[in-house]
């Protein structure tokens, strides 16, 4: 694989995180969510239930 693939799919991984948490920063308590998402994958909780964790789901 060359270079530019993989300049490629960095550059989309990175907008795809800063679409994330823009989105998440933008909501109702978002600073608030997106500490207790950082929290929740810190002290290992399941990716399966952070959602059920900080309340993303209401």
């Amino acid at each position: 694989m060359n270079k530019d693939l993989y300049k490629g799919a960095l550059i989309m991984a990175g907008l795809v995180v800063a679409l994330v948490v823009g989105s998440f920063a933008l909501s109702d308590n978002g600073l608030q969510k997106a500490s207790c998402v950082g929290r929740a994958i810190t002290s290992g909780i399941s990716v399966g239930n952070i959602a059920a964790v900080c309340g993303l789901g209401r």
